[in-house]
């Protein structure tokens, strides 16, 4: 099972996570294998099966070609998860009402229309907003940068609501989801 198969089945948001990080990890490749196997197979990747990885990279490498996301953008599948989980977040507080979701993702409303405001992007959904505020949260974290604790404040904010979205999406995934009224 490669690693993105493994993040998939068990948590939605930290795959596109990785998605979005193995698509800047084939940009700065220059979508080459070479460099991705050399990427692969330094630090502790033992537990990893090689060839496995390398195929997967080819089809992302192919799915990002297609998508014409070379310099930029995403793979069709992680716009299409973001629909999904943007959809079940509107399930979970406008129909289910799930109180500990609804409480969570209001808890970080703030955060994320604070982020929107700042990025220019007002047209993000909320998930799509706070999925990309903890992916700038990781890039500067790798980066070594400091980050401010307003913007430490917000990633757990956005981390909370998306912990349990993630579950709930699960719960949907395997048919376990309930959806009766509260």
């Amino acid at each position: 099972m490669t690693i993105a198969q493994q993040k998939k089945e068990e948590n939605i948001i930290e795959y596109v996570l990785y998605l979005w990080q193995m698509q800047d990890l084939v940009r700065a490749a220059n979508f080459d294998l070479t460099g991705i196997r050399a990427f692969l197979t330094t630090g502790d990747h033992s537990h990893i099966d090689l060839e496995a990885e390398l195929t997967w990279f080819g089809g992302l490498i192919k799915a990002m070609q297609l998508a014409k996301a070379e310099k930029k953008g995403h793979i069709p599948e992680t716009d299409e998860l973001l629909v999904e989980l943007n959809y079940l977040h509107h399930t979970l507080i406008d129909l289910v009402k799930d109180k500990e979701y609804t409480e969570a993702f209001n808890s970080a409303k703030e955060s994320i229309d604070d982020f929107l405001k700042r990025s220019g992007n007002e047209h993000m959904n909320p998930i799509e907003a706070a999925m990309t505020g903890m992916y700038g949260w990781l890039v500067l974290r790798l980066q070594k940068k400091e980050v401010s604790p307003e913007t430490l404040g917000a990633m757990k904010h956005f981390q909370g609501f998306l912990a349990l979205l993630a579950v709930n999406y699960k719960k949907m995934r395997s048919g376990n989801l309930n959806y009766s009224l509260n």
